[in-house]
């Protein structure tokens, strides 16, 4: 059984993705609607939800910064073949946002840094080691 199951794994991963993609998708244009002034009630008739789940969804964007695309994001487009390796390592040299790890001499290694993200992403196997070495060379 294990055979079949690891045949399934590249498939599985690639519908992650790709619905993964999708719903940052929807929360980036939610949150972007309601920047716009569009009131949450005309959001929730346009994206199927309630407008108690419209107000969540536009809180959840703006604590995670929607207004910008993620590393995330920009390693999934590239899985997905909606850019070429050689566009995601163009954009993830050029991102703007990029987080850099902290040490805290208490608390060690902080949370949330952008190399933890792609080196997650890595061990997700979305990202190659040679992706992954290209684009933390291009943050030192």
């Amino acid at each position: 059984m294990a055979i079949v199951s690891a045949a399934r794994e590249p498939n599985l991963r690639l519908s992650y993705a790709r619905a993964h993609l999708a719903e940052l998708e929807r929360m980036r244009q939610v949150y972007l609607a309601s920047l716009d002034g569009m009131p949450q009630r005309e959001i929730a008739q346009a994206v199927h939800l309630s407008q108690a789940s419209v107000h969540r969804v536009i809180a959840r964007a703006r604590a995670l910064g929607m207004e910008h695309v993620s590393l995330e994001e920009i390693v999934l487009q590239r899985f997905v073949g909606e850019l070429s390796a050689e566009q995601m390592l163009e954009k993830l040299a050029r991102f703007e946002h990029w987080v850099p790890r902290i040490v805290d001499p208490v608390d060690g290694v902080l949370a949330e840094d952008s190399q933890a993200e792609l080196e997650r992403l890595h061990a997700d196997g979305f990202l190659s080691e040679d992706e992954l070495d290209q684009a933390l060379d291009a943050h030192e």
